[in-house]
């Protein structure tokens, strides 16, 4: 019996889907289902019940899953006793939140290439509350993302910077008060729904700021390139604000205090992430300058 045959088991008990996990795990479908059924065989059990569509586990299925995953487990902890220390090795699916994406992964790309030969690294962006949920599902390995409190409260969850929410206003606006700023102007509000995006409306709600008809939109170079003409103010991640829109617009510190958003690498915690989280947290941080300490 090959373990393979058992990761590719406990990736269909995780994501409930054949035609799902054949993708994460880099195979045809048709590969897949034949793989299950040579464990069938092999074990002399049905696993799945194939008159629902997809295939469900059976009672026996699920119970096999779960001591599947234990070997699986034990399998990692002893590739990673035995794998050089601090190497980032294997195959790891990793999330993105678009608003970061574009700044960190060029960078972390070409660092991983150089530094971590041996590892397989496949990428893919949503929003903060999407990717943990992934991460929680099996869908991803890890994620970069907005620390949101109920969205990453049962997850591994590793700081990797600390930036300001600034106010982003046309460059002919002086005033650094956002208090003088709805006058004649329109909010352009990143997705509500985004880590960001919620930021941005505590915010909003603890200054009892009102915003009428808001623009919303989900790409922070359009609202930065919109606030450079004039057409509304914003408030945006200082590092991103400043990637588009350099010194054409004026960037000002939320008052009283200042605002945060906690950008953090989120993992399960099992033996399958032990080995990897370290060396991928290391090699992240090192692809995002620290503007503002903990």
């Amino acid at each position: 019996m090959q373990t393979a045959a058992l990761e590719t088991l406990v990736t269909i008990s995780r994501v409930g889907s054949f035609s799902r996990a054949a993708e994460l795990r880099n195979m045809t479908l048709s590969a897949l289902s034949m793989q299950m059924k040579t464990l069938e065989q092999e074990l002399e059990v049905s696993l799945f019940d194939r008159a629902f569509r997809p295939p469900r586990l059976t009672p026996t299925g699920a119970q096999v899953a779960q001591d599947a995953l234990r070997v699986v487990e034990a399998e990692a902890a002893l590739r990673a006793r035995c794998a050089p220390h601090g190497r980032l090795t294997g195959t790891i699916q990793i999330g993105f939140v678009q608003s970061a994406a574009a700044r960190i992964l060029p960078d972390f790309l070409r660092r991983a290439t150089e530094e971590a030969p041996e590892a397989v690294l496949r990428f893919t962006s949503a929003l903060s509350e999407t990717l943990c949920e992934q991460v929680r599902q099996g869908q991803l390995d890890a994620a970069v993302v907005t620390e949101i409190a109920d969205a990453t409260a049962d997850l591994h969850s590793d700081a990797l910077a600390r930036e300001e929410m600034v106010i982003v206003a046309p460059a002919a606006r002086e005033t650094p008060h956002l208090t003088d700023l709805p006058g004649g102007m329109r909010f352009i509000h990143f997705m509500p729904r985004s880590g960001i995006g919620r930021l941005i409306a505590q915010y909003l709600r603890d200054m009892n700021l009102e915003t009428r008809d808001p623009i919303v939109l989900d790409n922070i170079e359009s609202i930065v390139t919109c606030v450079r003409n004039g057409l509304g103010y914003s408030l945006l991640p200082h590092p991103d604000a400043l990637r588009y829109g350099g010194g054409s617009v004026r960037y000002f510190s939320c008052t009283p205090a200042p605002v945060f958003r906690r950008l953090s690498l989120v993992t399960r915690s099992d033996a399958l992430t032990d080995h990897w989280r370290a060396p991928l947290r290391d090699l992240l941080r090192q692809c995002i300058p620290p503007r503002d300490p903990e």
